[in-house]
């Protein structure tokens, strides 16, 4: 049997598709993926050993622009395109992550009969999505619904494995508490903004580890501190620390979760996206998974962090929230019984 990974735009559309390939190698001979023409996605899918089918495909611009008005032309030569694909790779099913690459997948499998599974990260389905839920067999949800019913199941959020069981190290020789800060794979600049102009007065109290986005890197010297473009290694630096401020991304936030670290997260504002991060953060910060800072001034932002560290109550993590579920098996599941398969 032969199955279609798809889903990109950015990374956090790629790596929940990536951790579920060791649990359908159990049942697929082949696994592919159909992605976008950026190098990064590519080579995130190629470092598991996955064929890669590149489509151009057009994006939404959520402003008054005149490119919009192109949308339907180039979806109509990204359908086409993922047509030849599918045609070529014959599988079974489509299991998508969303993200604007998906649309045309999904909508050609759908024209070719072939059945598809999307899966939605956020407590608010995005536009792809919504898209692709009328053209699709099941939908696949990380957090709980208001109302399940037979298309909509709750499965819970697809957690990479090295998630599961993380290493920790010793990454500073000081018994200083240790801040990671992360601002998604693309950096964000509020957050670096505040690091960097708080910096003296963040590392005499902790140690920071910065995740800074690539390209976005500055030459800085100061103690206890450390800064990267992007790791490899979030796992083993998440476990590593005592806290985590990170965006409002589904994927990050149940990546912390499975780990169990107090979390800060400053979402993304209406202003640069659809308001989903904010949603987000409101679902963790009514169940005691995290604190939501819509913005971050120093002060504040000391006590937040000095209360979580010293008050381990108030850390939850997936064992006192049921609700919260790593999703693989399930995810996996639903797609077998989407093409009746028995053993």
């Amino acid at each position: 049997m032969n199955i279609v990974l798809t889903g990109g735009g950015s990374a956090g559309h790629i790596f929940p598709n990536l951790a579920i390939v060791n649990e359908l190698k159990k049942y697929f001979d082949n696994i592919y993926y159909i992605g976008s023409n950026k190098p990064n996605e590519r080579k995130i899918v190629e470092n598991y050993n996955l064929p890669y089918f590149e489509i151009n495909t057009p994006k939404l611009i959520r402003s008054l622009t005149y490119k919009n008005l192109f949308i339907p032309f180039k979806l109509y030569t990204s359908i086409r395109d993922c047509k030849k694909i599918l045609k070529e790779l014959k599988p079974e099913i489509v299991f998508s992550k969303g993200g604007y690459v998906s649309l045309p997948v999904i909508i050609s499998a759908n024209q070719l009969k072939i059945k598809s599974v999307i899966h939605e990260s956020d407590v608010s389905m995005g536009l792809t999505n919504k898209i692709c839920s009328k053209f699709c067999n099941k939908v696949c949800t990380s957090f709980p619904m208001a109302k399940a019913n037979k298309k909509y199941i709750y499965t819970g959020a697809p957690i990479r494995e090295e998630f599961l069981n993380p290493k920790s190290k010793r990454i500073f020789s000081n018994s200083k508490p240790t801040i990671l800060i992360v601002g998604g794979s693309q950096g964000a600049k509020s957050i670096n903004d505040f690091v960097y102009n708080n910096l003296k007065v963040l590392s005499s109290k902790y140690n920071i580890i910065h995740i800074c986005g690539q390209n976005k890197k500055k030459e800085l010297k100061a103690d206890n501190y450390i800064q990267y473009e992007f790791s490899n290694d979030m796992p083993c630096l998440i476990k590593s620390s005592d806290i985590v401020v990170t965006r409002g991304g589904s994927n990050a936030l149940f990546e912390i979760l499975s780990i169990g670290k107090p979390m800060i997260i400053v979402p993304l504002s209406k202003k640069e996206s659809r308001g989903e991060q904010i949603e987000n953060a409101k679902f963790f910060m009514q169940h005691n998974l995290g604190i939501l800072m819509p913005s971050l001034e120093i002060n504040s932002f000391m006590l937040t962090v000095d209360s979580q560290i010293n008050s381990p109550q108030i850390i939850q993590t997936t064992e006192k929230h049921n609700f919260v579920q790593i999703g693989n098996t399930k995810i996996v599941d639903v797609i077998l019984k989407t093409i009746n398969y028995k053993q």
